[in-house]
């Protein structure tokens, strides 16, 4: 990992999330508990990526936009004069690139027939080994990197597989499923931020409440990851404090368009 125990977890800057959510599909997350018709979308389905990553990075109020090659690598930017580098490496385990939050080839269940909008899909999930505890209130909810005030993991991240879950849209057309776990970065570890989220447009077939209702394609995908600047930083650790508020207070998130055809 770039960062040592030099490292100290600092306030949080404030920021504008200025996320690239706008650019996808934005599936309706707040269909889950609706009863309406939806398409059958159970059973494989074969994911397809663009071949670049879109960057954004904010720190200190400001936003910046890069573009890397779909195998991740450093980007760099220029803050107030000073030369900032982060790394996607998609090779660390505790690390989920697009990619990898979304695989290649994914499995989808509608377990309950009481609630036909809720989806499960069985996908890697980042779990906290080391204490959960709560957030200092003055660092987290809206314009901080834990907007949802979740429990923040003082320890390390593992991955393993899970079953996660998502919402198809009210109109049946569209879906969305959240990618982190529901814990929160201490600003150096690689805890997924709450913005990391898949979301696609779903194209189908027959009409709704009719037997064949069928999604038979995925378009207009767009599955983005977040992460606290500390997990990313790949400059010297033994920065000075005001750079260090800097990094540990950025957000960066990795975006990647992609379709799916059902198999």
């Amino acid at each position: 990992m770039h960062t040592t125990s030099t490292l100290r977890l600092l306030t949080p800057l404030l920021f504008t999330a200025t996320l690239p959510l706008t650019m996808g599909a934005q599936g309706d997350g707040c269909a889950a508990n609706s009863q309406s018709p939806v398409p059958d979308v159970e059973g494989e389905w074969a994911i397809t990526y663009d071949d670049q990553l879109d960057v954004t990075i904010t720190i200190g109020g400001a936003t910046y936009n890069e573009t890397l090659g779909a195998e991740g690598g450093v980007v760099t930017i220029e803050h107030e004069g000073q030369p900032l580098s982060f790394d996607l490496d998609c090779d660390r385990p505790e690390v989920l690139c697009p990619s990898e939050s979304w695989p290649e080839s994914v499995s989808i269940t509608q377990p309950n027939p009481n609630f036909p909008h809720r989806m499960h899909v069985v996908l890697p999930e980042q779990r906290c080994v080391g204490t959960l505890v709560a957030p200092d209130p003055a660092e987290c909810g809206p314009g901080t990197l834990n907007e949802d005030c979740d429990q923040v993991c003082d320890g390390t991240i593992e991955v393993r597989e899970a079953i996660r879950f998502g919402s198809i849209g009210e109109r049946g057309d569209s879906f969305r499923l959240f990618l982190g776990g529901g814990i929160a970065s201490n600003g150096i570890n690689c805890a997924l931020l709450g913005w990391s989220v898949a979301d696609a447009a779903l194209d189908t077939r027959g009409e709704p409440a009719a037997e064949d209702y069928t999604a038979t394609s995925m378009s207009a995908g767009l599955v983005t990851v977040a992460y606290a600047g500390g997990c990313l930083w790949a400059g010297d650790p033994n920065m000075d404090g005001e750079l260090e508020a800097l990094v540990l207070g950025a957000g960066v998130s990795f975006s990647t368009g992609f379709t799916g055809e059902r198999l």
